[in-house]
């Protein structure tokens, strides 16, 4: 009787005779093992994927590997995305594996954002927790500002939700992120500008009286603006 599994347990099959680590190969077995359907026809198969979890775990048990603690530089915002199938990630955006995670620098509209996945959440609390957003297949103890559960990841949405805003300032062709409700003096800081108690802003947008309107220092910057900052 055939196993009438998905394309997706192939997919998985593949990964699994071309990874290394043990321990991805464990993630991707017990995953194999959630996929495949439950019937009679099935059987003999699921059996072989518990002996090979077994052997696994021997092997890893003989060659204990050391704890590896992922450092990825914060760059602001953090999106974490948790528990996705890093085939179905890597469909959506052009990340780079760091042993089991999957991390880059993706254009979302206007803006840039450091988005990270991770399939589990007990193995990188610090990564998570230093997250602005944090989308999840499956609700998280507390973890990020913002937690979103969704079946399939809508990041320029949870951006939206959160308030992430685009600016630009005199030279930038790509938009700048910032919070809904920062100054020109917070864009300041982000830039690293250092500004003096004279200093001010002339801002082009939507939201203005007229376009180069000279504002202060603690004007509240909207989507889009662009700003050049006179120090």
């Amino acid at each position: 009787m055939p196993i009438n599994a998905p394309q997706e347990y192939y997919d998985l099959e593949e990964r699994y005779s071309k990874e290394k680590d043990l321990e991805e190969k464990q993630n991707i077995l017990k995953e194999m093992m959630r996929i495949l359907p439950k019937h009679k026809g099935s059987d003999r198969e699921f059996a072989s994927l518990k002996r090979r979890m077994s052997l696994l775990k021997k092997e890893s048990g003989r060659h204990p590997q050391i704890h590896r603690t992922i450092s990825i530089r914060k760059r602001w915002p953090r999106i974490c995305l948790v528990g996705y199938p890093p085939e179905e990630i890597i469909k959506l955006f052009n990340l780079t594996k760091i042993s089991s995670v999957y991390y880059g620098i993706v254009r979302t509209g206007t803006i840039q954002v450091q988005l990270i996945c991770v399939q589990e959440a007990s193995r990188y609390k610090d990564l998570i927790s230093q997250s602005e957003i944090v989308i999840s297949k499956e609700k998280l103890p507390d973890f990020g500002k913002l937690q979103l559960v969704e079946a399939v990841p809508d990041v320029e949405g949870a951006e939206k939700m959160y308030g992430i805003i685009g600016v630009y300032t005199e030279e930038s062709k790509d938009a700048i992120a910032i919070k809904k409700g920062e100054s020109v003096r917070d864009l300041s800081k982000r830039l690293k500008i250092d500004v003096k108690k004279n200093s001010y802003a002339i801002v082009y947008g939507t939201n203005l009286k007229f376009q180069g309107q000279r504002v202060g220092l603690d004007y509240k910057l909207n989507d889009g603006d662009r700003v050049f900052i006179k120090v």
